[in-house]
């Protein structure tokens, strides 16, 4: 079923998550939310590609390849490009599904048989300069288009478009605060689940399947190469602490060499901190969170170590406004941290550390702006997950994170789920 934004309230479930949720009321949920499958207004699309227009400078144009880039400049993820001229009206070519970007997309879309003729099909001038995702482009591809464009000069656009994604409209926010009440519910159904000597996939699974019957969309958008993430890092005790190579605070021993991070197949149990990073999805949109189960009581350690991530959050949450970056956000969190005697923690351990304490999220997760030393500017309307996290090696992780919408006004915290460590 498709059903165009503009004609419902983005709203499905409106119920609050309590500190338990029992299957029984998230079966409700989840009969009673529906997922319809929701396409973008025209609106929408011809605003973001203004937008983009804009920006471009000297270029004549800009073709975008990449699934994400073009389901937000036109409405489909379907295979093809989309070429936005900087002046005129954008032109949407279709390999596989034809079809089915015509159901989705309000843009006029046609064939793609090929990019040898691509001159002529886009209408390019010679000599253009055109833009490209040089983050994310295959080279086949851009050597296939550098050959049927020979006068053209090319340059990069992703940033351009990474900043452009980072401010969410109102369409956004709305499906993005549905995502965040998604992963409330699915989180605070985890008490239920947990039993002291299970597998953390096990748990791992519980807490997917309570999400996938909402209408979670069951994969997660990562931009960088050579990076595939899972739904979320479930771990627990010292697994929970083993290094990966993720752009990511925490690691895990995952489930194989091929994918060594995440959930694997240590056992869950007492006294230890049970740590629950996910995401919640709805449509497309991210919200992502962590919140610290435990059977029993953490050590004392631990405990004031937990504490002192919630002290970082409160305080960037204040921090998080227009006029600020993300290089501010991050040295706060830094000084913080050291003040309370947790440098060596937070992050990671020495040598080890991660390099950001929170990411814009999106239609993926590793948006911008970086809370990291990057001077990437806070502007009101941006979706950002905060993540203060302490690792021990060879003991646990503990850590907080939510995700916030910043205003004008201040920053709202999304994920509203009990910020206390849970325990079972």
């Amino acid at each position: 079923m498709y059903i165009w934004a503009a004609e419902r309230s983005i709203n499905p479930v409106g119920i609050f998550p309590g500190r338990y949720l029992p299957s029984s009321i998230m079966r409700g949920m989840a009969e009673a939310n529906i997922m319809e499958y929701v396409l973008h207004p025209k609106s929408e699309i011809d605003n973001r590609i203004k937008r983009l227009q804009a920006q471009m400078g000297d270029m004549a144009g800009a073709i975008l390849f990449q699934a994400v880039d073009m389901c937000y400049f036109s409405g489909t993820a379907q295979d093809g490009l989309l070429y936005i001229p900087r002046d005129g009206e954008p032109v949407l070519m279709v390999k596989r599904s034809l079809e089915r970007a015509k159901q989705e997309s309000p843009l006029d879309v046609k064939p793609l048989k090929g990019l040898r003729n691509l001159k002529s099909d886009l209408g390019i001038p010679s000599g253009a300069v055109i833009g490209l995702e040089y983050d994310v482009l295959p080279y086949s591809i851009y050597s296939r288009v550098a050959d049927a464009l020979k006068e053209a000069r090319f340059e990069d656009v992703s940033e351009t478009v990474r900043h452009i994604r980072s401010v969410k409209s109102r369409f956004e926010i709305g499906l993005i605060k549905e995502a965040a009440r998604m992963l409330d519910a699915g989180i605070s159904s985890v008490p239920e689940y947990i039993e002291e000597g299970m597998k953390e996939v096990d748990l791992a699974c519980r807490l997917e399947s309570v999400m996938r019957s909402m209408g979670h969309q069951g994969s997660l958008r990562f931009r960088r190469f050579n990076s595939i993430v899972p739904l979320g890092h479930l771990m627990s005790g010292p697994d929970a602490a083993a290094p990966s190579f993720l752009a990511s605070p925490t690691g895990g021993r995952g489930t194989s060499l091929i994918f060594p991070q995440g959930a694997g197949f240590g056992k869950i149990k007492r006294n230890e901190p049970i740590f629950v990073d996910s995401v919640g999805i709805y449509n497309g949109y991210i919200a992502d969170a962590t919140r610290i189960f435990s059977i029993g009581r953490l050590s004392p350690e631990l405990e004031d170590a937990y504490l002192a991530t919630l002290e970082i959050e409160e305080s960037i949450a204040r921090e998080l406004h227009p006029g600020r970056t993300g290089r501010d956000i991050f040295n706060l969190s830094e000084s913080i941290a050291k003040r309370l005697g947790y440098q060596n923690h937070l992050g990671g351990p020495v040598g080890n550390k991660c390099g950001f304490v929170g990411h814009g999220v999106g239609l993926e997760l590793d948006e911008y702006p970086v809370l990291a030393p990057l001077d990437h500017p806070i502007q009101a309307n941006m979706t950002i997950a905060v993540e203060p996290k302490m690792i021990y090696p060879g003991i646990g992780v503990v850590g907080i994170e939510d995700t916030f919408l910043t205003t004008n006004e201040g920053a709202q915290r999304l994920t509203k789920m009990p910020q206390e460590i849970w325990r079972v």
